[in-house]
This record gives structure tokens, C-alpha cells and sequence, in this order.
């Protein structure tokens, strides 16, 4: 008896003991842990804990493997699953499936990227073809105004939710200034976030131009954009033909402003003390063309304009247009158009080009010379 009761307590001591061991070697363990717990956070391998969504498209086996560390092949697998659902144009299984590559690697933003594409362009692009082979209007009605729109917001979810998690991306903002602006023609929209994309440290140059092209768009945002706009055109290196329109555009509306809010013996008085601004005689001739109709007085302001080392050159084009109105000049102002077409075609817009092909046959150019082709001997 007295051998049991020893027994006993030396059982209970070596409990007693290797519960005092653990705690012990628990606490010791605590700064380490945390540490260690620090580092995976800041690595992104504490960030995600997996969604409903997740857990009902995930098989078990792959659900475990997914906890136990195989996030990356288990979104591998349902990337290619989801590649073989749009093959399918099955678009519901491709949207189950880009949730899961989403869930399981949130900080991946090429499969936000994906999955928004998917959604926003390839299924609205897929109903948008189906629509119009559609002889039912109800089907019609019911594509256009309920399916088309529904993964238009589908793939602005994905991105937008991608965005969160990318933060230090350009990608993710991109896609939804590029959503904004080619599906929903929301300019104003587009315009901020291509402008949160471009200032990422990864983001292309073209990006900041793209914010530049939506704003000049927005109305009653001219000034902004003229300030964004004419700093890209007069300091960057690539000058597009978006950027030069843009420019040319934003100009002629502040030179209406001045021509609308002034007299021309206001103009003038402004000229002489903002000589070097352009603006102001391009303002003066476009009221002589349009209150007097007096191309003389227009093309002296011209002349004044286009000696400003800062003009943009489509006033070249302006004034050699301009010149050509005179028969006189028609001739002379052939060859100034000739040559700035041969050098910078991208300065000449459609109207434009009309109007040199009026000039040619006024003054009767060989076919084998004429810079504009009609469309019988093209």
C-alpha cells in the first residue's frame, strides 16, 4: 500500500514537473514567436485566411493543401481550371474559379488582373456578340440591361479588391481607370485612378499620359488639365497624337474664353502686356475671322503668334491654312503646308487634309506630286 501512495505521487510529481517545464519553455518561447510571427507578416505569409468563396470551391484535399503551404500550386491548378472554363465560355465557372486564384494568393495582382479581364471584357464582350445576333427582344433586353452591365461591376469588384491588396502595384489602378474609361466613358473617374496608378514606383510612363488624356475630357476641369497637359507637351520626349489634339483642344477653348469675355481693343491692350503669350493673338485673329471676317488683320496676328519660339507647331498649320484663303498666296502657302507634311504629318487633322486636297487640285498638282491621294488611284 505504502509502495502504490509512493508510486502515485511520484507520478503526479513528474506531471507536476513537466507542466512547470512546458510553461517555462512557453514563456522563453514568446519574444520568439513573436518575432518569427512579425517576419511572416511582413512577407505577406499571415495575410490571408480563406473566404467562404474559397471553401465552398475548394475540394478537401486541396483545401488542406492550400493551409498546409501549397497556396501557390493549388491557385496554379485553379488558374489553368479557369483558363479551361473560358475556353468552355462557361463564364460562371470562370468567375468561381479566378475567386479561388484570387483567395488563395491575394497579393498576386496578375490574378486580379486576370480575373477583372475575364469579367470585364472577355464575358461583357462575349454577351455583347451574342446580343446582336438576337432576335428575341426580351433576350435582348435582358443581355443588355442586366448580364453585360453585371460583369461590367463583376470585374471592377476584382479590381478594385485587388487594388487593396496591392497597394505598391500600378497594375490593379490601371485596370480600373482603363474599365472606367473604355466601358463606362467616365473620364473623371478614370482620370484619378490612372493618376493613383502612375505614381506607383513601377509604373509606365504611359500611364501619367493616359491620366492626362481622361482629364483634358473633363469638363470643367480645363485648367487642371491644360496645366498637366501642356507640361507634358512642352517637357516630355514623346509627343503623341493624343497629347497634340489635347493640346490643340484645350487652347482653342481658352482662346474662345478670351474672344467671348473680351472686346478686341481688350485684347490688344493684353497683348502689350503679355506679349509672350500666344494665346492672346491666336484670341485676336480668331476675332477678326469670326466679327470682321478680315483675313488680313487675322494673318498680321498670325505672323505676331508663330515668331513665339513656345507656340505649338499646329499653328504653323493654322497660319499656312489661313494664308491659303488669298489666291494670291495659295501657291506660297502650298509649299509652307508640303513641307511641315512631309515632316510632322501628326500636327494635320482630317479637316485639314481636306482642305489641302482643295488646295492641290486649285492648283492643279500632278497625280504622281499630290501629298493627298483620292481614293480612285490609292
Amino acid at each position: 500500500m505504502i509502495i502504490l501512495v509512493k508510486s502515485k505521487l511520484f507520478s503526479y510529481g513528474r506531471v507536476l514537473v513537466s507542466l512547470a517545464i512546458l510553461v517555462v519553455f512557453g514563456f522563453l518561447k514568446i519574444p520568439f514567436e513573436s518575432q518569427t510571427e512579425q517576419k511572416l507578416k511582413d512577407k505577406g505569409f499571415r495575410d490571408w485566411v480563406p473566404n467562404m468563396s474559397a471553401r465552398e470551391q475548394l475540394t478537401q484535399a486541396s483545401f488542406i493543401g492550400a493551409i498546409g503551404g501549397f497556396r501557390s500550386l493549388v491557385a496554379s491548378i485553379y488558374d489553368l481550371r479557369a483558363h479551361e472554363a473560358f475556353r468552355d465560355k462557361d463564364w460562371g465557372s470562370v468567375e468561381r474559379f479566378r475567386k479561388v486564384t484570387t483567395s488563395l494568393q491575394p497579393r498576386f495582382a496578375k490574378h486580379w488582373d486576370l480575373a477583372a479581364w475575364d469579367m470585364a471584357w472577355n464575358a461583357y464582350a462575349y454577351y455583347r456578340s451574342k446580343s446582336e445576333f438576337s432576335d428575341d427582344d426580351l433576350e435582348l433586353w435582358r443581355i443588355e440591361k442586366m448580364i453585360m452591365p453585371s460583369y461590367l461591376e463583376k470585374g471592377l469588384s476584382f479590381a478594385k479588391e485587388g487594388a487593396k491588396w496591392t497597394p505598391e502595384s500600378y497594375r490593379l489602378p490601371m485596370v480600373i481607370g482603363d474599365i472606367y474609361a473604355q466601358k463606362y466613358n467616365n473620364p473623371k473617374l478614370a482620370s484619378e485612378w490612372y493618376f493613383k496608378s502612375s505614381q506607383a514606383k513601377d509604373a509606365p510612363s504611359y500611364i501619367y499620359r493616359a491620366y492626362a488624356t481622361q482629364l483634358a475630357k473633363c469638363v470643367g476641369m480645363e485648367e487642371e488639365a491644360y496645366k498637366v497637359v501642356s507640361n507634358l507637351y512642352n517637357g516630355g520626349k514623346v509627343r503623341t497624337l493624343t497629347l497634340r489634339r489635347d493640346m490643340e483642344r484645350l487652347e482653342a477653348y481658352f482662346v474662345n474664353k478670351l474672344v467671348q469675355s473680351n472686346s478686341i481693343n481688350e485684347l490688344k491692350e493684353m497683348v502689350k502686356k503679355e506679349n509672350s503669350n500666344y494665346i492672346i493673338y491666336d484670341a485676336i485673329a480668331t476675332h477678326y475671322l469670326g466679327e470682321e471676317n478680315n483675313i488680313s488683320l487675322a494673318v498680321n496676328a498670325y505672323r505676331e503668334l508663330v515668331k513665339n519660339p513656345k507656340a505649338p507647331d499646329f499653328y504653323r498649320r493654322k497660319f499656312a491654312l489661313l494664308i491659303a484663303r488669298d489666291p494670291a498666296n495659295e501657291e506660297r502657302a502650298y509649299g509652307l503646308l508640303k513641307n511641315m507634311y512631309l515632316s510632322t504629318p501628326q500636327i494635320f487633322r482630317r479637316v485639314d487634309l481636306i482642305e489641302l486636297k482643295k488646295i492641290e487640285s486649285n492648283l492643279n498638282i500632278p497625280l504622281n506630286e499630290k501629298l493627298i491621294k483620292s481614293d480612285a488611284s490609292r
